[in-house]
């Protein structure tokens, strides 16, 4: 056995077919497991190569993504995860509305060309603002959000199958049992597009309407009603090389500089609604920050976090409306980790 796990020509033609849970399973067992596994893992998701079919250079991309925030979505996510191939398949990136122009701007001058919809204009740039205020605000409704399907959040994707992300450090299955070793999906309410339904029942998932009876009475497979963080302890994350990534730059001369991306503190709820004993209709629940002391939007998982950093950013905003320009801005994004950390040592 040892001279199995000593050969890499050898154990990758074992582990190539072993699921994200078997390895890990597998790496526990013994130190030349583990290191097998570790170096199968790091070969297997090597986002540079990954990406060199769109770009070429992935790594300007990557910093694109590190710059803006820019996540990989849908079904691309899902074949970096599953260690698979499409061949017929896109590439989906989600932006903040911030970052739009400069992410369609450099996609245009690394080849990509603009194709319109019907009703679209005949320039992108007569669609996206060059001049995006951050310091303008922005409307919501009310706080708490009942996503059924909104094309462009991550959180409503089709399918639970496809709620996996690639930012420009790591990447994350938010329901990976189910996804990648029950391969099942739970169809998210309100979506018309049967054509991609259709597209994942082909590559050999089950896909279900409402939650079925070993969902409810065994509600680890897409952990119903349970407040979720991307990166959680549910979710499947693999850290990736940033070598060669250069980091996101200090937002203004007077704003806090933060590393993360701001995927990581956005979350939800699966709620499972019945509307029947025997029909039970997923639901997914955020409650939304849009506030101009922040650069970005947050989606928290947890309402008693979201009505504090409102309430705080309330206060932090009068002096900066009252007292700033557009000029010398500053952002607070670096005290959303501060907020979860003293709300959950508080029990929240």
């Amino acid at each position: 056995m040892q001279e199995v796990f000593s050969t890499g020509p050898i154990y990758d033609l074992i582990l190539c077919d072993l699921s994200p849970r078997t390895l890990i399973w597998l790496s526990r067992t013994c130190r030349r497991a583990h290191e097998a596994v570790t170096h199968f893992v790091r070969r297997a998701y090597n986002i540079n190569r990954h990406l060199s079919r769109y770009f070429p250079d992935p790594l300007a991309f990557r910093s694109l993504q590190a710059r803006t925030g820019l996540v990989i979505s849908g079904s691309n996510a899902l074949q970096f995860l599953d260690r698979s191939f499409y061949p017929e398949s896109d590439l989906d990136l989600y932006a903040h509305p911030g970052h739009v122009y400069e992410a369609l701007e450099w996609l245009e001058s690394v080849g990509y060309k603009f194709q319109r919809e019907a009703w679209q204009q005949l320039d992108w740039r007569d669609e996206v603002l060059a001049d995006w205020d951050g310091t303008a605000r922005r409307i919501t409704r009310n706080g708490e959000m009942t996503i059924d399907f909104e094309p462009n959040m991550v959180y409503s994707e089709v399918a639970a199958c496809v709620m996996n992300i690639i930012t420009f450090d790591a990447a994350y299955s938010f329901y990976p049992v189910a996804t990648f070793e029950e391969r099942i999906a739970i169809q998210i309410p309100g979506s018309n597009q049967l054509d991609v339904i259709k597209k994942y029942v082909q590559r050999g998932w089950r896909v279900y309407a409402v939650f079925g009876p070993e969902h409810v009475t065994h509600p680890q497979l897409f952990l119903l009603n349970e407040k979720r963080w991307v990166g959680d302890r549910h979710c499947w994350s693999i850290p990736l090389d940033t070598t060669g990534v250069t980091p996101r730059p200090t937002l203004s001369l007077s704003s806090e500089r933060f590393s993360w991306d701001p995927s990581i503190h956005n979350g939800w709820i699966m709620e499972c609604e019945g509307y029947s004993a025997a029909t039970h209709v997923p639901r997914m629940r955020t409650h939304l920050v849009m506030t101009t002391v922040f650069r970005y939007n947050y989606c928290f998982s947890d309402e008693k976090l979201a009505k504090a950093i409102r309430d705080w950013s309330l206060s932090q905003g009068q002096l900066n409306h009252t007292q700033l320009t557009k000029q010398n801005w500053i952002w607070f994004d670096a005290e959303i980790p501060r907020f979860r950390g003293v709300l959950s040592s508080h029990g929240q």
